[in-house]
């Protein structure tokens, strides 16, 4: 199976690309804002340029929109080559007779594989262009919430002005556009929506390419790996042996796995192929609950590092610019001492936000 660290930093790529897409909004909103704070008629200045402010965020949407799809072209392809390429590799540590050439594209057929990385693609572009409207509404209304903000206080000096409005924009890079709901329910700001529906669909693909090169082996059988974050719904099909499409009798099918709730959606298990009388369960790869546990921390510090280059984006001036850049450096310094102390590998495109788009 394709390594989960390849498969999160495939989709890292396209939240990177949602995050250009916040720090473009929060320039935009930034810029506009600075201009003339300390005029008695700011408020009024600013307020003539909403207009402008919505013309900006569509041309911002519409760059998204393009970069977006040839990402996630991009994401399927390397996901479900890698998932397939690691099928075939495995079955030749088995010594199990793979196609002569040992070429991903001897053993699929290039139609079967097009056509279900075009079905993956399409389901992930709609998914994430349901958030296109949000996204369009959140500079303007980001840029009114501000001005409302200041003049409803009465604020006339520059000073203080500018420090509630630098507050609003720091609250908004600290969240990002939010309101993204996923099928549970649960709420989302953009960027983690977008890396979580990335990702779900990473693994997905790359699951796909395994069962494809399987199959296309004229094999049958696939065994679920073990996961430290495993579920309850999860739980009973770690190192279980799959039947993919019930040819080999006395095994569970993968459709009676998935309507258990196997590869739910942010679900990291995946499947290796399984020959009898030649893989051992016990090989099944489990992982570390503590190192888990230090690798989700790790996130945690990623974040506050990201969270603070994006506040240093949308200063209004140089002293915030300053402060959130100190704030950067001290967050780094934890991120550092923390993956020293457990030996865990610095990522450091994880700490990078996405350029403006």
């Amino acid at each position: 199976m394709l390594d989960p660290e390849a498969i999160t930093r495939l989709a890292r790529k396209l939240a990177e690309l949602y995050e250009g897409v916040e720090v473009a909004l929060l320039v935009l909103v930034a810029r506009r804002l600075a201009q003339g704070l300390e005029d008695p008629g700011w408020a009024k200045a600013r307020l003539r340029e909403a207009g402008a402010v919505r013309s900006e965020a569509r041309r911002i949407v519409a760059r998204l929109r393009r970069e977006r799809e040839r990402e996630v072209v991009a994401l399927i392809a390397a996901a479900h080559g890698g998932g397939a390429a690691a099928a075939l590799a495995a079955l030749r540590r088995s010594r199990t007779r793979v196609a002569a050439t040992g070429r991903v594209t001897a053993t699929l057929s290039r139609r079967d594989s097009a056509a279900a990385q075009a079905a993956l693609s399409r389901a992930l572009s709609g998914r994430l262009a349901e958030g296109d409207l949000r996204i369009l509404r959140a500079a303007p209304d980001l840029y009114r919430a501000v001005i409302a903000r200041v003049t409803a206080q009465g604020l006339v000096d520059g000073v203080t002005r500018r420090a509630t409005a630098q507050a609003a924009l720091d609250l908004f890079a600290g969240h990002g556009v939010t309101g993204f709901v996923d099928s549970a329910g649960k709420q989302w700001a953009l960027a983690s929506y977008a890396e979580m529906a990335c990702r779900t669909a990473a693994h997905n693909a790359a699951r796909q390419g395994v069962f494809d090169a399987v199959l296309a082996q004229g094999r049958d059988l696939v065994i679920i790996s073990g996961s430290p974050s495993c579920c309850d719904m999860c739980a009973p099909w770690e190192g279980q042996v799959l039947s993919l499409d019930g040819a080999t009798p006395g095994y569970p099918t993968l459709a009676e796995a998935e309507g258990d709730g196997l590869f739910h959606p942010s679900c990291a298990h995946s499947a290796d192929p399984y020959i009898e009388g030649l893989t051992r369960r016990s090989a099944t790869q489990y992982g570390d609950p503590e190192r888990y546990a230090a690798q989700q921390q790790q996130r945690y510090l990623e974040r506050g590092v990201r969270g603070w280059k994006m506040r240093q984006a949308g200063a209004l001036d140089d002293l915030a610019a300053a402060k959130a850049k100190a704030h950067v450096r001290e967050w780094q310094g934890r991120l550092r001492e923390h993956v020293a102390k457990h030996d865990l590998p610095r990522l450091r495109y994880r700490e990078q936000i996405g350029k403006a788009i």
